[in-house]
């Protein structure tokens, strides 16, 4: 598919669920849960400070001074949010119901999301030191780790990473074209003063799950018949077919031929046949 279709997929998941799927999203982005997100590049100055407007939203916590502290629980939480979020975005793309509550859902399992969310941060780091590109193509070869890890809680975060690797072979300048796509949306949104994260968000996130799932279609629910323990009743009185006198007769006679001596061969010898002779 091309990246027009992935976005026509993700923005009829969006609209069907369009109210948990930003209060999702709005979530997820505060608590570093996203897997892309709108990052315009236009800036403005206001009092003489420089403010980035993919920020705004963040207002709240910039002006309480809590920004640093934000950043924290970020890193901690974020891998975790994250699969929590991918769980989210994939039953939204399978018609399932889903809850604000599925972002919490991974905080049983809180040692793998975020190891994985280190693994990858890290591993992109190490390959943007050599240069730029690397660590773009590293991105884009562990993009789809966090869903891998949602659907297979038992894998290892190392597990994930290796099979991220091998499902975006060949296929990672798709999902970079589908990322470019949506150049034009993070331009307007750069206009809202940063509002437009609030659909853009969710729209960006369904469009990855929308080509995740192209690449691993969701298994079908295997359903098995019940087995029939009912009783097949027999013939009603009426359908049972009654003997006839001819029949008793001959049963009769049957019977009778059974139990009668039958009469000596001429040829056999009899005891005392002598004297009655």
């Amino acid at each position: 598919m091309k990246a027009k279709d992935y976005r026509a997929i993700a923005w009829e998941n969006v609209r069907a669920n369009l109210v948990p799927a930003i209060l999702a999203g709005l979530i997820a982005m505060y608590l570093g849960g996203l897997l892309t997100s709108s990052n315009p590049a236009i800036t403005f100055k206001w009092e003489g400070e420089q403010i980035s407007l993919p920020n705004l939203l963040m207002w709240p916590i910039n002006v309480l001074s809590l920004g640093t502290i934000l950043g924290i629980v970020q890193f901690v939480v974020g891998g975790v949010v994250r699969e929590g979020y991918c769980g989210f975005l994939l039953k939204q793309h399978d018609g399932k119901s889903t809850d604000i509550q599925d972002l919490f859902s991974w905080f049983g399992n809180f040692s793998k999301g975020f190891i994985l969310y280190l693994l990858e941060g890290l591993y992109i780091i190490l390959w943007s030191l050599l240069l730029v590109i690397p660590g773009i193509i590293a991105a884009y070869r562990y993009a789809m780790a966090p869903f891998i890890l949602a659907e297979n809680p038992d894998m290892t975060p190392s597990e994930a990473i290796d099979a991220s690797k091998e499902m975006m072979d060949g296929h990672k300048w798709e999902l970079f074209c589908l990322d470019f796509s949506f150049i034009g949306w993070n331009i307007l949104n750069s206009f809202t003063l940063g509002l437009g994260s609030l659909v853009l968000n969710p729209y960006m996130n369904a469009a990855h799950t929308a080509f995740y799932r192209e690449l691993k279609p969701a298994e079908k629910e295997t359903i098995v018949d019940a087995p029939d323990f009912s009783i097949t009743a027999g013939p009603s009185a009426s359908e049972r077919v009654s003997p006839t006198e001819e029949d008793l007769m001959n049963e009769l006679l049957d019977a009778e031929s059974e139990l009668a001596p039958s009469a000596p061969d001429d040829d056999e010898y009899i005891p005392g046949a002598e004297k009655l002779s």
